[in-house]
């Protein structure tokens, strides 16, 4: 049985699919509402990755990695840590416990999730290029949507996900700057 969420999805496709057959340029539209979500869920997979292996470099647990902000879908270990894939377009890496933190440690993994997305945008640019012609929308747009990741994720806010109150990268590097050397 299908839940409420995934019916109205299928129903909106089956009604763009329609729409695109009695409309041609409505299958641009449908083609282009596809490459963005598709994209911004990957900027979102990215950008959580970055912030896995910056906490396994520093050396820490890390607890879980959360692609989405609603009903999970599926989820997979690896490495000892819990990938879980959901609905929606927000996301969330969390530790485990630690015992001494350093500003430098806490840092690389407060932009962990950006520095790496700066890096993908870097390979995107150099694998792809803006220049070709026949080539240039798609890497454009995939490298906008993770600048626009990149600027959310800066910006100092806190979220609540799962009940919890999170900080968002910006606030969490903001408050690591304002700390004492180490945190018990």
């Amino acid at each position: 049985m299908l839940n409420r969420t995934s019916f109205y999805i299928i129903f909106f496709i089956i009604i763009l699919i329609l729409l695109s057959i009695i409309e041609p340029s409505v299958k641009m539209g449908l083609f282009m509402a596809i490459m963005i979500t598709s994209f911004k869920y990957i900027d979102t997979f990215l950008h959580e990755l970055g912030h896995f292996f910056a906490g396994k470099l520093v050396g820490y647990e890390i607890e879980r990695v959360v692609i989405g902000d609603r009903k999970p879908i599926f989820s997979v270990v690896v490495f000892g840590t819990s990938f879980i894939f959901c609905y929606g377009f927000g996301g969330l890496t969390v530790p485990g416990t630690r015992v001494k933190i350093s500003k430098l440690r806490l840092s690389v993994f407060a932009l962990g999730g950006v520095f790496f997305q700066i890096f993908i945008i870097c390979i995107t640019y150099i694998l792809f290029g803006i220049g070709s012609e026949e080539n240039y929308f798609l890497p454009l747009l995939f490298m906008i949507l993770n600048l626009i990741t990149i600027v959310y994720n800066l910006y100092p806010r806190t979220f609540i996900q799962d009940g919890k109150v999170y900080l968002s990268d910006g606030l969490l590097f903001k408050k690591i700057m304002m700390m004492n050397k180490t945190v018990q």
